[in-house]
């Protein structure tokens, strides 16, 4: 991996793991404060139950009778009467508290808060002290009425400063404070046990993530060194021409007519290749445009092997066509799909020997129309074959260039088949000792997708060949 690479994943981990540890924090502080406040307000329910509790049996708190003799501030729950201005007038747990905590006791009566007893955080809850009769009174007769004093059973009444006074029950909050510790515990284990995790993770993922930008960056490179040496021959070419014709500016042009064929090749060549460079940016860019028709495949292919015929028989190579007599009509763009044979069939006639056969057949194919060029060459060689349609890719580079050819035919069509959604194959002839076969395959009567171009649909119908 190049440092750009390695800088581009680092880069790509740091932002997953910022990403993910803010999640996770959010995660985690949205558990801690539910389950905190989950457990402080169960405390409260418990509070003001004990408290409404604690009202109907006011004389078992003083005296430490009952279930409030075995209450204390170590078992769970205490008890306080506290004067209006702070002074604790009955604490039956015996429980230690400051006289200035004592006052905030009767500060905001019905608000649960918080103060250190015992050195130990404890949640308060004030109500003021109306003893209410228990249940039995109110069939008996015995107690006061709500609101009002209540009277002791033998009849005598809560001393006078009990009038103004506010009954606190409390709650040790050391269980709860244990929880909230274990908890904040697990969370920040788990925290950094997920990013740990979503650092491997995030690490094997840019991994695999930059691997084709990696291949496609590396093809870019290759396809531009290659396009610099293919652009850089001819370009030679005309500058050794230019040079030779200054040195003999006084001789007549007709002295120097095989250099004015030599230049005129070489600017053919470079608009074969500015063209079909083009060609090939349009269809990386999405923007080669397909002028889409109902075509009869079969029909198209006649007519390109009547055009072609005379290029075979120049090379000594018989070209025949065979195919179905029915229509197979496909929704395509007839010139480009013509580019397209005619790039098969020169490809084949430049590597099938003289006297050799170079066939071209339209078969249907299993709701779809393919049309096989099949030669009679040396065939390819399998380490090749991953590679035959990768740009400026040559098997045989010096007689690509021997040939004219600029080493871009196969990748154009196979980025013109690509726009078509069709496919687009070449392999050893099966079954044959020697040769080659290319495949064309689009869909039947099926409309050509324009993800891959721009597509516009021609008004004239159906598209005979060569029309």
């Amino acid at each position: 991996m190049t440092p750009m690479f390695a800088r581009i994943r680092w880069q790509l981990v740091a932002w997953t793991m910022l990403v993910v540890g803010l999640i996770l924090i959010g995660l985690g502080v949205a558990v801690f404060v539910a389950m905190s406040r989950g457990l402080v307000d169960h405390v409260d329910r418990n509070l003001a139950a004990r408290a409404n509790e604690a009202l109907t049996n006011p004389r078992a708190i003083l005296a430490g009778q009952g279930d409030f003799e075995r209450e204390g501030y170590r078992g769970g729950f205490f008890y306080l009467i506290v004067g209006a201005q702070g002074r604790i007038l009955a604490n039956p747990q015996r429980v230690e508290i400051e006289g200035a905590r004592a006052r905030r006791l009767v500060v905001s009566p019905g608000q649960p808060f918080v103060v250190e007893v015992d050195e130990t955080p404890a949640r308060l809850y004030a109500v003021p002290f109306r003893p209410s009769p228990p249940p039995d009174a109110l069939s008996t007769g015995r107690g006061g009425l709500p609101g009002k004093p209540l009277s002791a059973p033998s009849g005598r009444r809560f001393p006078p400063a009990y009038e103004d006074a506010y009954l606190v029950v409390g709650q040790s909050l050391a269980s709860e404070e244990r929880a909230i510790g274990t908890l904040l515990l697990i969370l920040g284990v788990g925290i950094v046990a997920g990013l740990a995790f979503s650092f491997g993770g995030a690490w094997f993922l840019a991994g695999r993530a930059l691997v084709p930008i990696q291949e496609a960056f590396r093809t870019q490179r290759e396809f531009v060194a290659d396009a610099s040496h293919e652009l850089r021959t001819p370009l030679t070419v005309l500058q050794s021409v230019t040079d030779v014709l200054d040195r003999h500016r006084d001789e007549p042009l007709s002295a120097n007519a095989e250099l004015f064929d030599d230049a005129r090749q070489e600017i053919a060549r470079l608009r074969r290749l500015t063209t079909d460079l083009l060609t090939l940016a349009r269809s990386d860019r999405g923007e080669l445009e397909l002028a889409v028709a109902d075509v009869d495949l079969a029909a198209l292919a006649q007519a390109v092997v009547r055009r072609a015929r005379p290029m075979a028989t120049e090379r000594g190579v018989t070209l025949v066509e065979s195919g179905p007599r029915d229509q197979c009509v496909v929704e395509a763009d007839p010139d480009r799909i013509e580019q397209v044979l005619l790039i098969l069939i020169d490809n084949a006639l430049k590597y099938t020997p003289s006297g050799g056969t170079v066939t071209v057949a339209a078969r249907r194919d299993d709701g779809a129309v393919a049309i096989d060029v099949t030669d009679t060459g040396p065939g390819i060689d399998p380490a090749h074959l991953a590679r035959v349609f990768d740009r400026f890719y040559r098997a045989d580079a010096a007689r690509t260039r021997a040939e004219g050819g600029t080493g871009l035919g196969l990748a154009i069509a196979k980025s013109i088949v690509d726009a078509h959604s069709g496919q687009l194959t070449l392999a050893n002839a099966p079954g044959a000792a020697t040769g080659a076969r290319a495949t064309l395959r689009l869909p039947l009567g099926g409309r050509a997708p324009s993800l891959a171009a721009r597509v516009r649909r021609l008004a004239t119908g159906q598209r005979g060949p060569g029309g």
